[in-house]
């Protein structure tokens, strides 16, 4: 058999390893238009930030590695240009023209684009995107040739956070401009003051309901005209949030979803025969409304990869689908969220109510504690829990994960309080923040 992979990060390598490891006598050919496989694409803000020393830190598995030690046959610098499934065959295009690739089975894992919609946008060196790997180090190329003292960010979800504060470290006046009050919509209004104000004590510049109507380098300045006038630096990032990267498979004929996005079945397949998908251009199942969703994130591909491989070699594994679990932070403040917001269980039809709690992150008295901000979503009457949201100390709001599991479940705030946890000074009080939550949030259903 004959398996074509489009796209080598972590869906692909991931669809390709399984593969190699089930059936090491199929031919397993990964087709990837750059010239990286297998990087961590989050951690690009904090290669740029300077915590992360060089670009190749943050890559898993080398492409020699991947072709000598587990037999995949790798092609870098490859685009798949066109798919034509009545032949089972792709185009592909390289170094040495163009090419038709045959299949018996085909993986789609495009990615994602970065999003400039909206934005009348006029192309230059200085105005730029971080996707991928190749964006992070030509990102880099253009801090070291330019040596900019002021720079802005435009966007406010994760990445525009996580990029504010690498440009910040880097000694660079930086600014943020975004068309809302608050950032993105994933933070609760509570989330998204603290760390706007976190911002501001970082010395952030915060250019807030500023609708971007155009970008354009001029005079070696970047000027970006918004609803309230012009404003100029010497580089812009554009972090408005990502699109699925699915023209190839729109052109193919394959049925797409929510927000363009391939739609796949539990199984990762297509609407084609022996074409899966994974990944950040799928779309996917929300585990408390159990509707299509698009949410790019890193394990929902890696799992995803791995599964659709899987499938491929004739098992049957289901993806369930994903809570939008997910941290960041700003310097010192930490943020995590999984499930539904309020406003989001409301739209879904849940008759939903939201509370807070402030507990400490660690015993009263033990040295380092921090306060621990908790904002909980739950029904009303039943009490199951529909989405969780916390702010504090760095390595706090790690306890997200235990929220994404009881969410998961779909347990009630009398089986959470129910829930026997560990207690030690040093990891909290003898009630853990989520215990108390728990106990506030009895009172408000």
């Amino acid at each position: 058999m004959k398996v074509l992979i489009v796209g080598g990060n972590a869906a692909g390598m991931s669809a390709a390893s399984q593969i190699k490891r089930q059936k090491p006598g199929w031919q397993v050919t990964v087709l990837e238009k750059g010239p990286y496989i297998s990087y961590a694409s989050c951690g690009i803000p904090y290669y740029i930030g300077g915590q992360v020393e060089s670009a190749e830190d943050l890559i898993a598995l080398s492409p020699e590695a991947a072709v000598k030690k587990r037999g995949i046959d790798l092609r870098l610098q490859s685009e798949v240009t066109a798919i034509r499934p009545g032949d089972g065959e792709v185009t592909v295009r390289s170094g040495d023209g163009e090419t038709s690739e045959p299949y018996d089975y085909l993986v789609l894992c495009t990615g994602a684009l970065a999003q400039t919609r909206g934005i009348n946008l006029e192309p230059g060196e200085r105005i730029f995107t971080i996707k991928d790997l190749s964006d992070g180090v030509a990102a880099m190329g253009l801090l070291d040739r330019y040596q900019p003292r002021k720079c802005a960010v435009v966007g406010g979800g994760y990445i525009a956070v996580e990029m504010l504060e690498a440009f910040r470290m880097r000694g660079l006046e930086t600014h943020l401009v975004h068309r809302r009050p608050e950032l993105a919509k994933t933070f609760e209004p509570e989330v998204s003051g603290a760390i706007l104000g976190e911002m501001e004590g970082q010395g952030i510049v915060l250019n807030l309901e500023h609708g971007v109507e155009k970008i354009a380098e001029k005079d070696g300045q970047v000027e970006v005209h918004t609803s309230r006038g012009i404003l100029a630096y010497d580089l812009v990032l554009i972090a408005t949030g990502v699109v699925p990267n699915t023209a190839l498979a729109a052109e193919a004929g394959i049925q797409l979803g929510v927000k363009g996005s391939i739609k796949v079945n539990e199984f990762l397949e297509t609407s084609l025969p022996r074409i899966y998908a994974a990944g950040d251009c799928t779309e996917t199942t929300h585990l408390v409304t159990g509707k299509p969703v698009y949410v790019p994130l890193a394990l929902k591909a890696n799992k995803e990869g791995s599964m659709a491989g899987a499938n491929v070699c004739g098992g049957r594994r289901r993806f369930p689908g994903v809570l939008g679990s997910a941290l960041t932070k700003f310097y010192d403040l930490g943020v995590g969220r999984t499930g539904l917001g309020l406003g989001e269980a409301e739209q879904a039809g849940f008759d939903a109510v939201k509370y807070g709690i402030t507990a400490n992150s660690k015993a009263e008295y033990y040295p380092g504690r921090g306060d621990l901000q908790i904002l909980v979503v739950a029904e009303r009457g039943t009490g199951r829990v529909l989405g969780a949201q916390m702010m504090g100390p760095v390595d706090a709001v790690k306890r997200i994960d235990l929220y994404a599991a009881i969410i998961q479940r779909q347990m009630t705030l009398q089986e959470v309080f129910d829930l026997d946890l560990a207690y030690a000074p040093p990891f909290g009080g003898v009630y853990d923040p989520v215990l108390l939550s728990a106990r506030v949030g009895l009172k408000k259903i």
